[in-house]
């Protein structure tokens, strides 16, 4: 198994990486798989790396000990440059660096890598990786099979502290009892899954059932593409869209739209609003909104979607400090999702222009689609959507078939009001039968227009 490192890893640690997963691989029997995790700089500085290897059985490999390596200083040869032993709950662990949730404190251990300047992070790096690949192979061979053929690249993926220990779980349930521990394991935001083939779905929305939205549901339907074909982008050379702002007044359907994003592509909604993230203490909001991007990043595919992100990247301009922490940590994150497939970050605001400059130029939230109020065909539609869904709930029909006059005059009462306000005129047409007792009949033209008439706003 070849194992490198590009050199993007080599100078993120010259500036100073945070604890990063810096790659991941399965692997057949007997290994389960591999996790690479890095911290280190800014130059001068250490480099602590460890490389979690999952067993499926109990590895037999006795000449692991020879497997160390050595490392020469001013002319002295310095032994056990990284230090290959046993982890808990029966891991392997390749490192330097001290690592008291991977390696126990009885076990040998290295200091973290020395690292002068760019050109030693590389060297260590290196050297890293040979390790890493003559322990596989050792224990491949001692198995009596042949190393798999694939290919390990560590680079800086962007997912930090919460997904390492995520990841360290996943290696081995049992690691769970002990990162548990580690504070901060729940991260912001509430996730919608798609339902399994067969489960009740009468909720569950997809493109069709948004109404008045075209233009938005055509530019969103090409992001649902790179999700669920990224070879269709690959073919032509092109990178898929990344970010996309929905921006529009309240009441529109852009949460909505976004749901039904995830919906048509299979992906995972990850659902982010301001008071999920905002904090008094000092970094905790740009924590939990790292966090957010991590949990995005091991969910793939996933939808990432940041309600009122006028409230987490307005504009700096006069800012406080705070302001640019949190939307520095935005694009740093934005961009870090380059060469990541599957994870789709949307965003919504009533107000365009309080959001950041910086996160609506191409390469981030790069698509801006508006979210409109509908024309008299939009809200038609809607109307058709939730009479549909009444019906369909009741399991008969609940509303009489309105004929062109009565849409004429419906459509007219109406003007100006949001898919929220059409929605909530039937829902008060239904309820005025289920406050008078009624169990038979239908509502009337008359009855839903006078309900309409009821939710426009007066001024």
């Amino acid at each position: 198994m070849e194992v490198r490192c590009t050199p993007e890893l080599a100078e993120a640690i010259a500036r100073g990486l945070p604890l990063t997963v810096a790659g991941q691989i399965a692997l057949p029997p007997p290994l389960a798989g591999i996790v690479v995790i890095a911290r280190g700089g800014p130059v001068p500085g250490g480099l602590s790396l460890a490389a979690v290897l999952q067993p499926r059985a109990l590895l037999r490999v006795p000449e692991l000990i020879g497997l160390q390596t050595t490392r020469r200083r001013n002319g002295t040869v310095v032994e056990e440059a990284f230090a290959v032993t046993p982890g808990l709950l029966n891991q392997l662990v390749v490192s330097s660096g001290a690592w008291p949730l991977v390696v126990p404190l009885l076990n040998p251990s290295t200091p973290a890598y020395p690292v002068p300047d760019l050109a030693a992070v590389k060297r260590g790096l290196d050297l890293f990786a040979t390790v890493l690949g003559n322990v596989v192979a050792g224990i491949y061979q001692a198995a009596g099979k042949e190393a798999p053929a694939g290919s390990l690249v560590l680079a800086p993926t962007g997912l930090g502290v919460e997904t390492a220990l995520a990841g360290l779980r996943r290696i081995r349930k049992g690691f769970a009892g002990v990162a548990a521990r580690v504070p901060g394991q729940q991260p912001p935001g509430r996730v919608y899954t798609p339902p399994a083939e067969g489960e009740d779905e009468e909720e569950e929305r997809g493109f069709a059932d948004v109404g008045g939205q075209a233009e938005a549901v055509s530019q969103l339907e090409a992001v649902c593409q790179a999700i669920k074909d990224p070879q269709s982008y690959r073919r032509w050379g092109v990178r898929p869209p990344r970010g996309v702002l929905l921006y529009g007044p309240p009441g529109t359907g852009k949460t909505l739209l976004a749901r039904c994003l995830a919906r048509e592509s299979g992906a995972r909604f990850i659902h982010v609003r301001a008071t999920d993230v905002v904090s008094k203490w000092y970094g905790e909001a740009e924590r939990k909104l790292q966090e957010a991007f991590d949990w995005a990043r091991r969910e793939q595919p996933a939808v990432l979607f940041f309600d009122e992100i006028d409230a987490l990247g307005r504009s700096r301009d006069d800012a406080h400090e705070a302001t640019h922490r949190l939307v520095s940590t935005f694009l740093e994150n934005m961009d870090g999702l380059e060469g990541v497939e599957g994870v789709v970050v949307l965003a919504a605001t009533n107000r365009p222009e309080a959001v950041d400059e910086a996160l609506t130029r191409p390469g981030r939230f790069d698509r801006l689609v508006e979210v409109g109020l509908p024309d008299p065909a939009g809200r038609q539609s809607i109307f058709r959507v939730h009479l549909a869904r009444a019906d369909r709930r009741a399991g008969r029909r609940v509303f009489e078939a309105l004929d062109e006059g009565g849409w004429e005059r419906l459509l007219q009462a109406t003007e100006g009001l949001s898919g929220a306000e059409i929605a909530e005129a039937v829902r008060r047409a239904l309820e005025v039968k289920v406050r008078a007792g009624a169990t038979v009949g239908s509502i009337s033209q008359d009855e839903l227009l006078a309900e309409a008439m009821s939710v426009a706003r007066p001024w």
